[in-house]
């Protein structure tokens, strides 16, 4: 007499069970995997664009009059505007620029501070600062510069001066969002010599608290290159 052989088999009931127990864990882990991507991708971006800048800066000082020769007193002078036509932007990838005008920042809305208010001197879509150069690289990184005066630059911007400076924000991806100091805009200085974090020139306390929530996010990029590029848990990019 033969006997039937049964298989064995998941029911409705436990496939549904599994299959509800991979969602939860699914929307536990995604959200987790999705912000350490857009870090890794943020801080690869950064560092990039930070070297870029570098280079091109120490490039420009060694072919042309040096710091000297550019007046950064009172923001975009034309003696501004021809150092960047023929020896910065010459030595980087622009696909675009903008001189004091709308275009090359982002497209609606303003700039803000990781507490939530305005970033100073923000123009909107125009950028922040007045008299400003905006432009984009090929790989969506917006870069805004601004000639600022010695004591403002120590004021708002943490790195001490004899004289005029250069100020960088620069948004790492763009548009995408959320367009916030210190968390996907990070701010340099040019302080005569070479092109340093904003907060250079504050303790590490002093940085900690500005980088912190309820802080404005302006010494985010000095915290991030005192902590060996790695970016705090609160800084959601």
């Amino acid at each position: 007499m033969f006997k039937l052989r049964t298989k064995k088999a998941f029911t409705l009931a436990e496939v549904l069970i599994t299959l509800g127990i991979i969602g939860v864990v699914a929307a536990m882990t995604i959200p987790t995997v999705v912000k350490n991507y857009r870090r890794a991708v943020s801080i690869a971006k950064l560092k990039k664009t930070y070297s870029t800048l570098q280079q091109a800066i120490q490039r420009t000082m060694a072919t042309n009059l040096g710091y000297s020769y550019v007046n950064f007193s009172d923001g975009n002078t034309q003696s501004m505007v021809d150092w960047y036509n023929y020896y910065l932007k010459p030595n980087l990838r622009v696909q675009k620029d903008c001189i004091d005008t709308p275009g090359c920042w982002h497209t609606e809305g303003v700039t803000k501070q990781l507490n939530g208010q305005t970033a100073i001197w923000d123009e909107g879509t125009k950028g922040i600062g007045g008299n400003i150069i905006v432009f984009q690289t090929f790989d969506n990184v917006f870069v805004n510069m601004d000639g600022v005066a010695a004591e403002d630059i120590q004021d708002e911007f943490g790195v001490n001066m004899d004289s005029a400076g250069l100020v960088m924000h620069v948004d790492v991806n763009g548009n995408d969002g959320p367009n916030v100091v210190g968390r996907d805009v990070f701010v340099f200085v040019f302080n005569n010599k070479n092109l340093v974090p904003a907060g250079n020139d504050m303790t590490n306390e002093e940085v900690d608290a500005d980088c912190s929530e309820g802080g404005r996010g302006y010494f985010c990029f000095s915290y991030i290159l005192r902590h060996d590029w790695k970016i705090k848990d609160d800084m959601i990019l």
